[in-house]
């Protein structure tokens, strides 16, 4: 078994304590943690790395991103999220069925930069397009292999005609315009074919498989709970959107007489296992079930803005006992999959919601999401989200030299508020050095990304011919849209106040 002495290190633990360790040594056996001290001493057969000067964290996790949203980076602004989704998720039957190839290097691409970012473990919740495939599946499995990241991979799908996943839609579009659109494919198949990912993939290697139904009114209630079901039988994390936006908020009132989850509630689709995107427009009632069910809820401050979602309230969710991690959430709508600029973001954000600044996030809670937060997210919390033996050897090496920790002060807040990412020297998964000196050690990152960039007018011309439909119901969502933000609610997750909102 290869054995690795990381020699000399300060350590940012993250362990029980939350201890940092100055000139301490890590023993790596294979992909674990073996032991923690000073001066361990090497038998012969170890490979020594000096790690003076150098900062070790635990890896990040990403808990929420969506990869095959990859090649619409820095491609639209200005469009809250059911208007944007028409052309990141376009409807149209002809949508998908991309070249292996495409689908292989789209995924590398997000993949490297979650790695140059520090993100070490990360859950991708694809679609599939026109529908979830194990085909498919295996491509993305495969490009996580060759670069060596953790992941869960989730088999996400959408289970209910498009016109039935949005309030007043069928009120608004014309009769011929909905013959456009299609029932989904039956829940039989659906379910088969994730199972068969479930066999496939689960377990192997740094794998594990994530059960997805998109979003629960954007799905069947039975098959929101067939989904849970298989989540339980193979002890799996299940993973949706819950509240992302106003809009959203409404739509659980119009199609359920309630809040979205707390008739996900009455489902018994809310455990520990259970993992919602986003929750902007979670209520008090909503965030009480989220404490008493244990479910995690994912921060994805960056898309959140980009989308105009509104903003969470973390520090109420915080201090009610929610368990939050942190997303980047896909590369439409955050243009990037760096979760420094997450973390920043959420820790400043939240401190402009209110003036009491005892309730500020800390830099330190702020890391804690990214790291236990997704740990718990992902189900991996006896694998990863701290340096301490037993733990799988994830971790990041930070140059101290770099002016990001000069002068050094609170390793936390430099983390937070000072470092972007660029002075991660190495990143290790699993005892495997995936970036050395800056440098990617597992794939050729140049000619992954010649490649793709040589592929992107091929796909563009070929995405450009499915968006005349989009184009066309555009309106009708914009007319939903705007109903629902005109409801009357009490609840307002925008940083304006209502009263500067409404125009009359």
């Amino acid at each position: 078994m290869k054995k690795t002495i990381l020699k000399n290190a300060m350590i940012l633990t993250l362990n029980e304590n939350d201890e940092v360790l100055e000139n301490s040594d890590i023993l790596i056996e294979g992909d674990t943690i073996k032991e923690i001290s000073k001066n361990i001493v090497p038998e012969g057969d170890e490979a020594v790395t000096d790690c003076l000067g150098l900062l070790i964290t635990p890896g990040f996790v990403n808990a929420h991103l969506h990869s095959d949203e990859n090649m619409f980076k820095g491609l639209y602004d200005n469009l809250p999220l059911e208007l944007w989704m028409l052309y990141s998720y376009p409807p149209s039957p002809e949508y998908g069925d991309f070249p292996e190839r495409l689908v292989y290097l789209r995924t590398l691409a997000g993949a490297i930069e979650q790695i140059r970012s520090g993100i070490t473990s990360c859950q991708d919740d694809v679609s599939g397009h026109p529908r979830t495939t194990a085909d498919t599946h295996r491509i993305i499995f495969k490009a996580y292999e060759d670069i060596g990241m953790r992941a869960n991979i989730s088999t996400s799908a959408l289970h209910k005609n498009f016109l039935d996943t949005i309030p007043y839609l069928r009120d608004y579009v014309p009769a011929e315009l909905q013959k456009k659109f299609f029932d989904p494919i039956p829940m039989s198949e659906e379910l088969a074919e994730a199972e068969k990912i479930i066999k496939e993939w689960n377990g192997k290697g740094n794998f594990k498989v994530t059960l997805s139904p998109i979003a629960p009114q954007r799905c069947t209630d039975e098959y929101n709970v067939r989904v849970y079901e298989l989540a339980e039988k193979y002890d799996l994390p299940y993973h949706t959107h819950i509240c992302e936006t106003r809009m959203q908020r409404e739509t659980g009132f119009e199609f359920y007489g309630k809040t979205i989850i707390q008739h996900c509630k009455e489902l018994g689709i809310l455990s520990d296992r259970t993992t919602i995107a986003h929750g902007n427009w979670l209520d008090d009632r909503d965030i009480e079930i989220a404490a008493e069910t244990g479910i995690n809820v994912v921060h994805n401050i960056v898309s959140n803005l980009k989308l105009g979602s509104g903003i969470m309230p973390y520090t109420k969710m915080a201090e009610s006992g929610v368990h939050i991690c942190l997303g980047t959430d896909g590369t439409s709508s955050n243009d990037s999959q760096n979760m420094f600029e997450v973390m920043k973001t959420a820790a400043l954000v939240h401190k402009v919601t209110q003036p009491d600044y005892n309730r500020w996030p800390s830099a330190g809670q702020i890391i804690d999401n990214a790291v236990k937060g997704g740990a718990r997210s992902l189900m991996r919390e006896d694998e990863i989200g701290s340096v301490e033996p037993g733990k799988k050897a994830d971790l990041l090496m930070f140059d101290l030299s770099a002016y990001s920790f000069t002068p050094l002060n609170d390793i936390k807040n430099h983390i937070v508020y000072c470092e972007n990412g660029s002075h991660i020297k190495n990143v290790m998964i699993g005892g495997v050095m995936v970036m050395k000196d800056g440098e990617l050690t597992t794939i050729d990152e140049r000619a992954v990304l010649s490649e793709l960039r040589e592929m992107n007018k091929e796909f563009s011309e070929r995405y450009k011919k499915v968006l005349p439909l989009s184009d066309e119901i555009f309106r009708y969502i914009d007319q939903s849209y705007n109903t629902c933000i005109e409801k009357e609610d009490k609840l307002w997750r925008f940083s304006a106040p209502l009263s500067e909102y409404r125009k009359s």
